[in-house]
């Protein structure tokens, strides 16, 4: 399903809200309005649109991510077991940072959230997405 986006050099307030009213969609159709899926996808919206510098904006990788997620909702494919797998674990995120601040983490945690990070990096990269 395409959407309106327009390629800027740097998108004006009304382009970002509009992208990111087009992104919660896509979320919430990918994860089927699933109660604690969409609240994940809520929150990865927000820190992104709050803590990324409006010079990241790539209208192509957000048409593609739209893209991606409105297939994750279509078919039970590939595409929704990464989606799926991105709300578990931003998630078991929040108890893992919680872990770390009473000093009770794992070294194995942090190196297979670091090997988690890497993968999401590449597939980002390999499939022009800009997924969290």
């Amino acid at each position: 399903m395409a959407s309106p986006i327009t390629a800027q050099a740097i998108p004006t307030k009304a382009t970002l809200i509009t992208t990111y009213r087009h992104l919660m969609k896509a979320g919430l159709f990918a994860v089927q309005y699933s109660n604690p899926a969409r609240f994940q996808i809520r929150d990865k919206l927000r820190d992104a649109f709050r803590y990324t510098p409006v010079e990241h904006y790539n209208p192509r990788r957000i048409q593609n991510t739209i893209d991606f997620l409105y297939t994750a909702g279509r078919y039970k494919g590939l595409e929704h077991k990464i989606v799926k797998n991105l709300c578990f674990v931003h998630y078991h995120d929040r108890t893992r940072k919680r872990k770390r601040l009473l000093g009770k983490t794992l070294g194995i945690e942090d190196i297979t959230h670091n090997a988690y990070l890497e993968n999401l990096g590449l597939l980002n990269q390999s499939m022009d997405l800009d997924l969290r």
